[in-house]
């Protein structure tokens, strides 16, 4: 006579399973998840390898034959897969311009934020390649604003297109920048949402400083003490930048028209 045999599985078995399940199912849905965050992205910038392989080819285009310089370059760009900041990558790609061109080292070397010191002339960001004009350009946009030329710094980077950069967060947030210090509200608030929420692997410093701008902004109400505080500071940027003329009067009578209005608004309102 054969003993029947249970069909039932032991309840530990059975929990493991479910527990099996459960894991998988979790994973798959966190999965889901960065795939639609990654979805939701629409600026990214290119990996580090892709970038090498860009400035090899810049490189081969310029026609370098000097070995000892080839193997230079060669080493710094000797890397596997790991994590780059954009404004590194950047950095490195200005690099290798200026190891290779005589006159893109003159220009980096120009490039000086001590107060004083005169601006190399831009005439060598045009007439070069795309991929070399778009990020030495993007370099230099970001040397202005660091020296506080907001103006020419925007002129420069609202040209730029965040595809055609190796550090698109870096474009994004040095316009932003700009935008906010010249008061362009409307701009400077499209350009941190993008930045904010379009935009993949921006730094923790970027993020933060863009949150507090974007709270700024929005706070900012126009012919308010706020505003016309920020630009009598933005007069003052100019002056000393030596930048007066038309724009900075134009400016100044802003202020004036701003602040009698707030003073009869007041007298108003206490009676006399």
């Amino acid at each position: 006579m054969c003993r029947s045999v249970s069909t039932n599985e032991p309840e530990g078995f059975v929990m493991m399973r479910l527990l099996s399940v459960s894991l998988a199912a979790m994973v798959a849905v966190v999965g889901l998840a960065d795939s639609v965050r990654a979805a939701n992205y629409v600026v990214a910038a290119p990996s580090p390898t892709e970038t090498r392989t860009k400035v090899q080819h810049w490189v081969a285009a310029q026609g370098v034959t000097d070995k000892a310089i080839l193997e230079r370059i060669g080493k710094a760009w000797a890397f596997d897969k790991q994590s780059m900041s954009g404004s590194r990558v950047l950095d490195m790609v200005v690099g290798t311009f200026s190891s290779v061109d005589a006159k893109t080292k003159a220009f980096l070397d120009s490039c000086k934020l001590e107060p004083g010191t005169p601006l190399p002339d831009a005439k060598i960001l045009k007439g070069k390649s795309a991929f070399y004009a778009s990020n030495m350009q993007l370099f230099y946009g970001r040397f202005l604003a660091q020296k506080q030329m907001y103006d020419e710094a925007l002129d420069l980077l609202v040209a730029l297109e965040t595809k055609s950069v190796v550090d698109p967060a870096g474009l994004l947030y040095f316009k932003a920048v700009c935008e906010h210090q010249l008061l362009k509200k409307t701009e400077g608030l499209a350009t941190i949402q993008t930045l904010l929420e379009k935009t993949a692997e921006v730094p923790l410093r970027y993020k933060t400083t863009a949150e507090l701008m974007q709270h700024d902004l929005q706070s900012l109400k126009k012919d308010s003490l706020s505003e016309i505080s920020r630009k009598m500071k933005d007069v003052e940027r100019r002056l000393e930048l030596g930048r007066g003329g038309q724009r900075v009067q134009k400016q100044e009578d802003e202020i004036v028209v701003a602040l009698d209005a707030i003073i009869e608004k007041l007298e108003q309102q206490g009676g006399t």
